[in-house]
């Protein structure tokens, strides 16, 4: 079960790791935007990881399925929003609050959806934030890069991993 949590975890991850490069662009100071960053992911994770607890004894392990629909759902519509530009401006806090929320949406949803699957304990959150702080450092040592030119083309691969991953989960359940 690792494993699907460390997949999920990048791949929820990934769109940090290019508003990285947006953010090396920027003359803000990276290291406190980056922690922000973090802060706002785990602290949407925590919320979603103890929601689920609440609702946990009103599910069965039929309707564990939601959580891979959620991962779906996430999926698709990572795959059809079209604004990816993150940019810092002058007030660093509040964007990097907003960024934080843009970035981490994804991440709390997993979160969500691995807490209904029975993934629920305190160290998800904390791996999730950890990855989109790790993402968005890569992305900005990585934004000057000739290898950053092939990366931008792939954006529509985050999205079709979540979705695989929710059809795995639910036909898991099913077979």
């Amino acid at each position: 079960m690792t494993y699907f949590l460390f997949f999920t975890a990048i791949t929820v991850s990934i769109d940090s790791f290019f508003c990285g490069f947006s953010l090396a662009l920027n003359k803000a100071k990276k290291l406190p935007v980056i922690f922000l960053i973090a802060i706002t992911v785990f602290l949407m994770c925590l919320i979603t990881n103890y929601s689920a607890e609440l609702i946990r004894p009103y599910l069965t392990e039929k309707t564990a399925c939601i959580g891979g629909l959620i991962l779906i759902f996430v999926g698709i519509y990572n795959l059809l929003k079209k604004d990816k530009d993150y940019k810092v401006e002058k007030n660093f806090f509040t964007l990097s609050l907003i960024i934080g929320f843009a970035v981490g949406l994804d991440g709390a949803l997993a979160n969500l959806s691995l807490a209904l699957m029975g993934i629920n304990a305190f160290y998800v959150p904390i791996i999730f934030a950890l990855m989109h702080a790790l993402t968005i450092a890569l992305g900005i040592l990585l934004a000057r890069t000739k290898f950053v030119a092939g990366l931008n083309k792939i954006g529509f691969l985050p999205p079709l991993i979540l979705i695989a991953l929710g059809i795995y989960k639910i036909a898991g359940f099913f077979i």
